[in-house]
């Protein structure tokens, strides 16, 4: 296949609105990988991305909170280098209410590495300005190390004033869109009331005294037009009938739960991914894709392509499914088991404090897997995340059989029925759907 036609093939998956699925396998073996974009060395964004985590996790952010900081931190570094991507298209325009941005004055010569590492602080700091000052001095002291990189890379004095200087430009414009997601809104609203008693009705469990986020599904979207889009309803009803499908997805909690084999326990500890012990849900597949800049050969102009449209459907996956939770408002396993099967069983992992359906593991996994795909292809990789912690790598054969096994850990470790899974998996799928009919970052190439 010669450079054209693949490069064909990428822009029209960014432009099809065939399925996702439908699209996948039509392009199945072939990686979508076409020619240059931006050469450069991707890791400035992986160090930034990383760095972004490591602050997640410091500073306790709730699951949804850090899927949105991903999302802008990957439109940040798309859009700080899309004027140096002369066959790239701004998302302005694109994603709801971003409508301009400065853009570069083709009389100067900029560095990009130095606008996006300008751009990135910028817009980093803004979004962590009411944490610790911890956070803050990591941002800066990231952004003095690559200012450093770039003089030892012999920019000169003068490209780097002004590469500075475009890249806080575009960073103060992000951040003018990004305080107007409603953010500030919900963070002034009264305490949440949980809704009148009914025998389907979440309720709190454990030592939470406040259900998370309940208002977070009032936040502006990125991508899908309504946070009403994609939502799956559930396919059944609430029944205390021993008969009835709802009882016979509890009692298969119930019976996992009680006879997990060691592979299962893995499984269920892998993908916790818990808020203030790891950089949130969002941010594992945002260690994936950082393990693709390395694994693939990703260019600068790839990394950012994918930072931001990954970084997009793990924002507006919480966005949607925390809508749909606080409408439906459903109980956990937990309350049901104890009610009406053993009042004596817990789950393996600890219940988190918002309501039930859909799972939101199964959403984020299914959007992230579905557009790294359109983007790569299959690709086999290990996910090493826990590495570090003394937890054995797992290695996958695609990102779609890792987005099961994160989908299905959510059932092995107690804490959502079957339904709310797999459900969740077809909203993540839309998700990703969603953008790709909706952005479009390459117009289709003509040939020669």
């Amino acid at each position: 296949m010669n450079h054209h036609r693949r490069a064909l093939t990428f822009l029209l998956l960014i432009m099809l609105t065939l399925p996702v699925a439908s699209v996948q396998a039509q392009l199945y073996p072939e990686p979508i990988l076409v020619g240059e974009s931006l050469p450069g060395d991707p890791q400035v964004l992986v160090d930034w991305m990383n760095v972004l985590y490591d602050q997640v996790e410091a500073e306790r952010v709730s699951a949804p909170g850090g899927s949105r900081l991903y999302g802008y931190a990957g439109i940040a570094a798309y859009e700080a280098l899309v004027p140096f991507m002369p066959g790239n298209r701004s998302l302005v325009n694109q994603v709801n209410e971003l409508t301009d941005l400065p853009w570069i004055d083709y009389e100067l010569q900029y560095d990009p590495i130095t606008v996006v590492n300008a751009a990135m602080q910028t817009v980093l700091n803004n979004l962590f300005r009411t944490n610790s000052d911890e956070s803050r001095a990591a941002f800066v002291a990231l952004r003095d190390e690559w200012l450093q990189n770039r003089r030892d890379a012999g920019i000169e004095h003068e490209v780097m004033q002004t590469s500075v200087e475009y890249g806080e430009l575009v960073g103060k414009g992000l951040n003018d869109w990004i305080n107007s997601d409603g953010l500030l809104d919900i963070r002034l609203r009264d305490p949440y009331v949980m809704p009148a008693e009914s025998p389907d009705a979440y309720v709190l469990t454990g030592e939470a005294l406040q259900p998370a986020e309940p208002y977070w599904g009032d936040l502006r979207p990125f991508i899908v037009p309504y946070t009403t889009t994609c939502w799956q309803m559930p396919n059944w009803e609430y029944s205390e009938d021993e008969n009835s499908v709802f009882y016979q997805q509890a009692l298969e909690v119930f019976d996992v739960g009680n006879d997990l084999t060691e592979e299962q326990r893995n499984i269920a500890e892998w993908w916790v991914d818990t808020p203030a012990l790891t950089g949130t849900p969002a941010g594992h597949w945002v260690q994936i894709e950082n393990q693709m800049v390395d694994e693939l050969e990703l260019d600068l102009g790839r990394a950012a392509e994918m930072y931001a449209m990954v970084g997009m459907v793990l924002a507006d996956s919480f966005i949607v499914t925390w809508d749909l939770k606080y409408n439906l408002n459903l109980l956990r396993p937990e309350t049901y088991i104890n009610l009406h099967i053993s009042d004596r069983w817990r789950p393996y992992i600890e219940t988190p404090p918002f309501p039930e359906y859909p799972s939101g593991h199964s959403v984020v996994s299914a959007a992230a897997a579905d557009m790294l795909t359109a983007l790569f292809g299959t690709v086999h990789f290990v996910d090493r995340l826990h590495e570090p912690e003394g937890e054995t790598p797992r290695e996958f054969w695609s990102f779609e059989q890792a987005a099961n096994e994160a989908a299905i850990s959510r059932l092995y470790g107690g804490i959502h029925y079957r339904s709310a899974i797999e459900n969740g998996m077809r909203q993540g799928q839309c998700i990703a759907e969603t953008a790709l009919q909706n952005v479009i970052m390459r117009p289709v190439s003509q040939g020669e």
